[in-house]
């Protein structure tokens, strides 16, 4: 499908839709909600105070806050959080505007880009979580920046993003790899790194989508080319990260380290920089001018006399001009520590960070590319003239609040559009996955993936008897779906959120959850997925208590992961057959497909059944002795 330029500015308009609908989202549930039912929904955090103060990278005031009782949050604030913070029971006229750094259970740190109001160390503090322009802004200035292609290579490579132009590819190199591949997994690195414009590489759950990306990595360095690896999330880039270090590559992870998995932390760009001489500098001549400054402010505060202002005067120049010589010192240590690096790995919202502006790249690798909107892929686009895409267009989608800009077209992953646009030849998909045993993919592969996939030897049949106390019986075959029909658990609604959840439901995961851990199952290869984010809320407070290394979330939360045992509560059940967002099957399909040796589905099949996707899944389990009716099992009885 051809395209003109145009195109790129329905994009932002779609863009602008989106930025509404979360403003709205944001206004609606601060209207709607209780001072008290925010916190418990993690849209505040009251009665903080401060507790340390310290100077980070680039001058950045970082502030760390606790609860005064110091009891851990109602709920959880994420890292990368935009939020206001203001006085518990004051007012002020401007709320003071930080991102959250690092995030525990206990403890916030907030970055300031600068100096913090007084009120931040005088008394208890209330923060709101806000929404975040930065990222927005970003997409908006990246798609001006595309439609600006206009010369040589620059636009030719515009006309291919728009369909206009084929992609061109070089004849594959013979190049032997590094590790052993199957066909599929060798003919997509192949065709990746002949890829002049771009490649796609298709994987399905389990399929070895990061071996693919690890070895065009090795081969694209061994190249002498320079490699941006990059995706939507921080646990995709940490995930990429890894690969290339697990490879031996010089890897630099660009991005505060509390947004950093703790174990890769010793390689951000923040950590490394510390060492550098000229940083070692710039943090003497940082804390020379914090001095000057409380000099300065205290010379204003003590008294009015003209010799008072003139020192304050004075010193505020003095402690200014310090701070200029101790940003071009840390901007030299950055650059340094960066030519240095043959990776880098940075969030797609990241990109447009100033400490990588002047940053090339020979060739971009975008993980979870399915799961980007166009907008946010296409800052990976604007830094590197080879790109490859990969994901699976079966998993996951782009979140998408504004259920307008979804239906015309922000919903759609530059991956998919490209795929539509180009056709089979700029893809390849891995067939054989090495995750699940054999019946736990075949429901899957049969409704998303055409029936193409197929368990490599070493996991089709893999149980859950090998990892259980030996001796120990319990009922579970690789997938067991639990019927609840008639027993009367309803689906109820949460009234600040709307959200659903089932109590009865849980009741069962509960009793679940017990047998697999007495039967010896370790609770770090456990975890529980619901739909529903207040169904995933009930269940947390409850499976925490059994363990707290039991993993509880929606079923976002889970994509790329995988653990010997799934319990999956689908939650919904009412007479009117209504299943809400149950019917985007390609959440479910990332439900269905994280367990390795047990799938464990509860639900309605009275509710259920009225989707022929779930009235499949449900005959299917007749058929082959994988279902159970919650009136007879006798977990049912020991839920308590």
């Amino acid at each position: 499908m051809s395209r003109d330029v145009s195109f790129f500015d329905q994009l932002g308009r779609l863009l602008s839709l989106e930025r509404e609908a979360e403003r709205a989202r944001s206004a609606a549930l601060s209207e709607r909600l209780t001072l008290s039912e925010r916190a418990e929904q993690g849209l505040s955090v009251l009665d903080l105070e401060s507790i340390e103060e310290e100077v980070g990278l680039g001058g950045r005031i970082l502030i760390t806050l606790a609860r005064a009782d110091r009891a851990p949050f109602p709920a959880r604030i994420h890292n990368g959080d935009s939020v206001a913070v203001m006085p518990r029971r004051a007012e002020v006229k401007e709320p003071a505007q930080a991102l959250v750094s690092r995030a525990t259970r206990t403890r916030l740190q907030l970055a300031f880009d600068r100096a913090p109001p007084p009120f931040l160390h005088e008394g208890l503090l209330r923060l709101d979580v806000v929404p975040n322009d930065v990222t927005y802004e970003r997409m908006r200035a990246g798609l001006a920046r595309v439609k600006a292609l206009e010369k040589g290579v620059e636009r030719r490579r515009r006309e291919v993003l728009l369909g206009n132009e084929p992609p061109r590819f070089e004849k594959p190199s013979a190049t032997p790899p590094s590790r052993p591949l199957n066909p599929e997994q060798a003919d997509a690195v192949s065709r990746a790194l002949a890829a002049e414009d771009f490649f796609l590489v298709h994987g399905p759950p389990g399929t070895g989508k990061s071996t693919v990306l690890a070895e065009v990595a090795v081969q694209a360095v061994a190249r002498g080319e320079r490699l941006l690896c990059t995706a939507a999330s921080n646990a995709a880039v940490d995930h990429l990260l890894e690969l290339c270090l697990e490879q031996g590559l010089r890897a630099i992870r660009v991005g505060h380290p509390a947004r950093v998995a703790p174990r890769f932390q010793e390689h951000t760009l923040d950590i490394v920089v510390e060492e550098h001489p000229d940083r070692v500098l710039s943090r003497e001549l940082f804390d020379e001018a914090f001095s000057l400054f409380g000099y300065a402010r205290r010379q204003r505060t003590q008294g009015r006399s003209r010799e008072r202002f003139s020192n304050a005067r004075s010193s505020t120049a003095e402690a200014k001009g310090l701070m200029d010589d101790a940003r071009a010192l840390e901007r030299k240590a950055v650059r340094a520590v960066l030519e240095r690096a043959q990776v880098i790995c940075v969030t797609l919202a990241s990109l447009g960070s100033g400490v990588l502006a002047h940053e090339e790249f020979d060739r971009a690798l975008i993980d979870e590319a399915t799961q980007a909107t166009e907008p946010l892929t296409l800052l990976g686009f604007l830094r590197a003239p080879k790109l490859v895409l990969a994901g699976d267009p079966q998993q996951l989608p782009p979140t998408v609040l504004s259920q307008e800009a979804a239906k015309a077209g922000l919903g759609v992953s530059l991956f998919e559009r490209l795929l539509g646009d180009h056709g089979e030849g700029v893809k390849r998909m891995l067939r054989e996955q090495y995750r699940m045993n054999a019946r736990i993919m075949e429901f899957p592969s049969r409704e998303m993936y055409g029936g193409e996939l197929r368990a490599h030897e070493s996991v089709a049949g893999r149980t859950l008897a090998p990892v259980l106390t030996p001796g120990v019986e319990l009922d579970a075959p690789p997938v067991l779906f639990l019927d609840t029909a008639g027993k009367g658990f309803e689906e109820q609604e949460e009234e600040s959120t709307h959200s659903l959840f089932n109590p009865g439901e849980g009741d069962l995961i509960v009793a679940r959850v017990k047998a697999l851990l007495a039967a010896g199952l370790s609770p770090r290869e456990l975890a529980v997925i619901a739909p529903y984010s207040a169904q995933a809320f009930h269940l947390r407070e409850r499976v925490e208590t059994l363990s707290p290394d039991i993993e509880v979330d929606t079923v976002d939360a889970f994509q790329g992961r995988e653990k010997d045992a799934i319990l999956v509560s689908l939650t919904r059940s009412n007479a009117d057959g209504n299943l809400g967002f149950l019917t985007d099957l390609r959440r479910m399909n990332v439900a269905m497909t994280r367990a390795r040796r047990h799938l464990f589905v509860v639900g309605d099949s009275a509710t259920l059944s009225a989707h022929p996707f779930y009235a499949r899944f449900i005959e299917g389990t007749q058929s082959d002795g994988s279902y159970r009716s919650s009136w007879e099992w006798p977990e049912a009885e020991h839920s308590d």
